[in-house]
């Protein structure tokens, strides 16, 4: 699903959106440069999205103020939570923005409706999720807690826990970071936004055993992957685009969780050698420092098919969780049949 979207599309609208301005002026009085600070619009669940006029300067008086910028999340806004929510990023852009004119009061040309739905929106910022479910809400947290100490990512490395159950990969890039966290633990939270499902068993107990991964993509990373504006998430022939969890598990995939176990078997066909070595990192030993560089390497390459990783030190005691590989092979938690057709989902009309 799209948990948040920031972008910049044409808007044409009379008056400056904004909740002040902010301005620099050089040495002389000269104006250097001015930018809006955002305007709330508040959705019917309380829940708001952040807006501001996008310009370099002001127009002439006989003309509109040509593009708006928004920032938020439009599950919250159209739904009350984001458990759950739509996957096709080109339809939910337009719903927004229709929402945001509606709210504003603001009449939308016909020419403008034609390019928001060729695409013709620049992306800065998007996350997408899917959620995996476990048996409970503490398994979840146990998992988390084992895959701070034993996860790796490509590029990446380990992970950082934070506030004690969500795991960030590449926390303060500015191109793109994965997060994993218990979805049951954050609904809770105080000041979270999901008001609309708190008095919800159901929702409550499908949030509870969902392990939520979520994939922030960034401006620089949107354009090297060609998917900076909406027009790049369009379906081809009709088809809906499975681009966001394809992007999610591609990077979900370049995850090594290591083991501790190796079943009899498994370690009765090592050599030797890479027998004792794996039996000294399995007591929590740095292999770096016993090994010469060839040598780790290559016992490195030949235990990541077995599931371990000695570039990882493993600590003394890791919870018996349920592996990584189990997580990844599974399917997404789908949306649950009694949502649909309810408030509690939000489907866009179809971007054609």
């Amino acid at each position: 699903m799209i948990d948040w979207l920031s972008f910049r599309a044409p808007f044409p609208h009379p008056h400056l959106i904004h909740a002040g301005q902010v301005t620099s002026h050089r040495a002389d009085g000269s104006m250097e440069w001015r930018t809006c600070k955002r305007h709330t619009v508040t959705g019917s669940y309380g829940v708001g999205l952040q807006v501001r006029t996008s310009f370099t300067g002001p127009p002439p008086q006989d003309e509109l103020y040509q593009s708006i910028e928004i920032s938020g999340n439009p599950c919250k806004f159209f739904q009350g939570h984001n458990l759950w929510g739509t996957d096709d990023l080109p339809s939910l852009v337009v719903a927004t923005l229709e929402a945001v004119a509606h709210a504003l009061g603001v009449i939308i040309p016909d020419h403008t409706r034609q390019q928001w739905m060729r695409g013709d929106i620049q992306i800065t910022r998007v996350d997408v999720t899917e959620s995996f479910h476990l048996a409970s809400l503490a398994e979840v947290l146990a998992w988390l807690r084992a895959a701070e100490q034993t996860a790796t990512l490509s590029h990446r490395g380990r992970g950082q826990l934070c506030k004690g159950s969500t795991l960030y990969f590449g926390k303060n890039s500015r191109r793109w970071s994965l997060k994993l966290y218990a979805k049951g633990q954050e609904v809770k939270a105080k000041g979270h936004g999901q008001d609309a499902i708190l008095g919800l068993p159901s929702c409550l107990a499908w949030a509870d055993k969902t392990l939520r991964a979520e994939l922030t993509l960034r401006s620089m990373e949107l354009k090297r992957l060609k998917l900076a504006t909406v027009a790049d998430w369009l379906p081809h022939d009709g088809v809906p685009s499975r681009v966001t969890p394809e992007l999610l598990l591609t990077h979900l995939g370049d995850m090594t969780m290591t083991t501790s176990h190796l079943s009899p078997e498994a370690l009765e066909s090592l050599r030797p050698a890479l027998r004792l070595a794996y039996q000294s990192w399995e007591a929590g030993n740095d292999l770096r420092k016993t090994l010469s560089r060839p040598t780790f390497y290559r016992y490195r390459k030949e235990l990541l098919p077995l599931g371990v990783d000695i570039a990882t030190v493993l600590p003394k005691e890791v919870s018996n969780v349920v592996p990584l590989y189990r997580i990844l092979e599974a399917k997404p938690a789908p949306i649950p049949e009694w949502a649909i057709g309810t408030p509690l989902y939000f489907e866009p009309r179809r971007v054609a």
